[in-house]
C-alpha cells in the first residue's frame, strides 16, 4: 500500500496535476534534446539531397568522358519502308544506293491435308500400316515417332528439338518451316520408315535413296571441317532387312573426300562430293540397290556430328516458300548478298537492313554522319543536372530579410566552399593549346545568378569545326594529352567528396548519425531519471495525504470526545 496515492482526498488537493508539472520540469533537457534532433534531421537531409545530385553530375560528367560521346554515327533512310542501316563509331561518313534485288526468306514445307489432328497416325487414312516407332531426322536430328502419336504430338516433338525448324499444324496440314533465312538454312530430311513420305511432306520414290548434306558449305573438297564425331549408314531393303552396313569416323582434320572415301568402302554404298556453285562443296550419299533407303543415324546419345554435316534431302513435296539469301546493289556494287536480311560486311561499321517485304528493284539512299545531336544531348543533361544542384545549394544556403528566417544551410562554410570550388572547376580553363579552352568556346554560358546554359548552335559547330578538341575540352586527362579536361577535373573532385568512408559528404552523414544517436541516448538517460523523480514525488505527496489524513481522523475523534463530555454534564445538572 505504500505505492498508493489518495489523488488529493485528504488535502482537496490536485497532487497528480501537481506532480505532472513538476515532472515536465524534469522533461525540459528532452524537449532540447529533441528539437535538437530536429534540426540536425533537417541538415542531414539537406545533405544527403546534395549527395544525390552530385552522385547525379558524376553520371552525366561520367558520359562526358565517354568517347563515344563525340564519335557516334547516325543513320538516315530516304525510305524507311526499304532498307535502313546502323553505324559504329568507327564508320565513314558518306552516301549509299541501295537497290533491292531480292530479299531473304525462310523455307517453308507444306504436307498433306490429314483427315484428323487429334487422333492416332497409325488410324489415319492413307498412312498405311506404319512401325510402332518410326525415326525421322530433321537437319540431322534424330525424332522418334510412335505411330499412337497423333499429328500434334509430332508437332510439339519437333518444336521440343534442337532442330532449327518450326513446325505447326495448320487445318491438318503438317508445316515446317526454318527457323532462319537463307539458303544455308533449308530444312534437310531424312525418312526412315516413309512417315514423312505418306504426311506428303516429302516425295516417294528414290529421294531415300540419296541423301545429301544440304545445310553444309565448305568452300574445298579437301578443307578440314573442324568438327569429329562419328555416325552409322545402313543400307535398308524394301522388306525391311538390313543389307549392308558401316561406321564413319570423322576427326577433326577430316574433310568431304575422307568421308567420301569410308562411304565408298560399303557395300553398295558410293559418296558424291556435290560441286554447290559459287565455290561451294557438299557431300551425298547413294545407294546402287532398287527399292532400298539410306539410313543414317547417330552412334551415340550425344554425338552431334550428323546435325554439323547436316544431312538430308531435298525431294520436298510442296514447297510453299522457297528459301532465300538477300541480294543487294550498293552504289553500283552488284551481287552483294546475305542469308538474312541484314549486311554488315559490304562497308565498314554499317549494318544495311532491309525490309523483308521490299518489292524488286526498290531503292534508298542511307546516309552516315556524326551523331552531333547525342553530343548536344549528353551536353544538355550536364548543363541540367549542374543547375539542378547549384540551385538546391542556394536554396539550402538562402536568408530571409523580410521573415528572417535562415535556410537550413545558411552559413555553413563547408557547403560555400563545394560551391565556390564547383563555380571555379566550370569556369577555369584547360590547358590546351586549341581554340576551346572554356566552356563558353562551345556555347555554354553562366549568367549573373549562375545559372548555366547552353547554345547548341555553338556546340555544333565547333564539332563541325574541331572535334577532336571539343573532345578534349571535356575529357583530356593528363597522362594522354598533358592536361585534365574540364570533365575529369570535376569527376576527380566530385569522386573525393562521394567515395564511400573517406568522401567529406558521406563522413557528414555519419556525424550527424553519430551525434543523433548520442542524443536519443542522452534522452532515454533523462528518461529514466524523470521516472525516478515521478516515483519519488509520488510518495511524497501520498505520505503527505496518508499524514493529513490520520490528523483528520484524529481530529474529528477529539471532536467527537469533546461533544460527547459537553452533553454528559447538561445532563446532570438538569435532574
Amino acid at each position: 500500500m505504500s505505492n498508493l496515492s489518495l489523488g488529493g482526498l485528504a488535502t482537496g488537493m490536485d497532487t497528480a496535476s501537481i506532480i505532472d508539472q513538476l515532472v515536465a520540469l524534469e522533461r525540459r533537457p528532452i524537449y532540447n534534446y529533441q528539437n535538437e534532433i530536429s534540426e540536425l534531421e533537417q541538415t542531414k537531409g539537406a545533405w544527403r539531397d546534395i549527395n544525390t545530385r552530385l552522385d547525379n553530375l558524376e553520371s552525366k560528367i561520367s558520359d562526358l568522358k565517354l568517347s563515344s560521346t563525340y564519335t557516334s554515327r547516325t543513320t538516315s533512310t530516304s525510305d524507311s519502308e526499304i532498307a535502313t542501316a546502323t553505324a559504329s563509331n568507327s564508320a565513314i561518313e558518306g552516301s549509299y544506293d541501295i537497290v533491292v534485288k531480292q530479299t531473304a526468306k525462310a523455307q517453308r514445307i507444306l504436307g498433306t491435308k490429314m483427315s484428323d489432328d487429334s487422333v492416332a497416325l497409325n488410324t489415319l487414312t492413307g498412312l498405311g500400316s506404319l512401325p510402332a516407332e518410326s525415326e525421322i531426322m530433321v537437319n540431322g536430328e534424330v525424332i522418334l515417332v510412335s505411330n499412337t502419336d497423333t499429328l500434334n504430338d509430332l508437332v510439339t516433338k519437333i518444336n521440343n528439338s534442337d532442330t532449327g525448324v518450326k513446325a505447326s499444324n495448320v487445318d491438318n496440314h503438317l508445316v515446317l518451316e526454318s527457323k532462319e533465312t537463307g539458303i544455308d538454312n533449308e530444312i534437310g530430311l531424312i525418312d526412315a520408315n516413309s512417315l514423312l513420305e505418306n504426311l506428303g511432306v516429302i516425295t516417294a520414290g528414290d529421294n531415300d535413296k540419296t541423301i545429301q548434306s544440304n545445310n553444309l558449305k565448305v568452300t574445298n573438297a579437301n578443307t578440314a571441317l573442324g568438327f569429329s564425331g562419328s555416325f552409322q549408314i545402313d543400307l535398308m531393303e524394301s522388306d525391311g532387312t538390313v543389307s549392308s552396313t558401316g561406321e564413319i569416323t570423322v576427326g577433326e582434320t577430316a574433310t568431304l573426300n575422307d568421308i567420301k572415301s569410308q562411304i565408298d568402302g560399303i557395300a553398295n554404298m558410293s559418296a558424291t562430293v556435290v560441286d554447290e556453285g559459287n565455290g561451294y562443296f557438299s557431300l551425298q550419299v547413294n545407294s546402287s540397290v532398287i527399292d532400298s533407303s539410306v539410313i543414317i543415324s547417330n552412334t551415340g546419345s550425344d554425338n552431334k556430328l550428323l546435325k554439323d554435316l547436316s544431312f538430308g534431302n531435298r525431294a520436298y513435296a510442296n514447297q510453299y516458300q522457297v528459301a532465300s539469301d538477300a541480294i543487294i546493289e550498293v552504289n553500283g556494287i552488284t551481287d552483294i548478298t546475305s542469308s538474312t536480311n541484314s549486311f554488315s560486311d559490304v562497308v565498314e561499321g554499317v549494318t544495311f537492313n532491309i525490309n523483308s517485304n521490299t518489292a524488286i528493284d526498290s531503292t534508298a539512299t542511307i546516309s552516315v554522319s556524326k551523331d552531333k545531336d547525342k553530343t548536344v544531348s549528353t551536353v544538355q543533361s550536364f548543363v541540367d543536372q549542374y543547375n539542378s544542384l547549384m540551385s538546391f545549394i542556394d536554396k539550402k544556403t538562402s536568408y530571409d530579410s523580410d521573415t528572417k528566417t535562415a535556410s537550413i544551410l545558411q552559413g555553413d562554410g563547408t557547403i560555400m566552399r563545394l560551391e565556390m570550388r564547383l563555380r571555379e572547376l566550370v569556369t577555369n580553363k584547360v590547358n590546351s593549346n586549341s581554340d576551346y579552352t572554356t566552356l563558353s568556346s562551345v556555347g555554354i554560358s553562366i549568367d549573373r545568378h549562375g545559372v548555366m546554359s547552353l547554345d547548341s548552335n555553338v556546340l555544333k559547330e565547333a564539332l563541325d569545326v574541331a572535334p577532336d578538341d571539343v573532345k578534349n575540352l571535356f575529357k583530356a586527362e593528363s597522362d594522354v594529352e598533358g592536361y585534365d579536361g574540364m570533365a575529369t577535373r570535376i569527376d576527380s573532385y566530385v569522386d573525393q567528396l562521394l567515395q564511400l568512408n573517406t568522401g567529406l559528404i558521406p563522413r557528414r552523414l555519419d556525424f550527424y548519425d553519430d551525434r543523433i544517436e548520442g542524443l536519443n541516448e542522452d534522452i532515454e538517460d533523462v528518461e529514466r531519471r524523470v521516472e525516478m523523480v515521478r516515483k519519488r514525488y509520488t510518495a511524497q505527496f501520498t505520505a503527505m495525504e496518508k499524514a493529513i489524513s490520520k490528523m483528520q481522523q484524529q481530529q474529528n475523534w477529539m471532536m467527537s470526545q469533546l461533544q460527547s463530555l459537553s452533553g454528559g454534564n447538561t445532563s446532570s445538572s438538569l435532574s
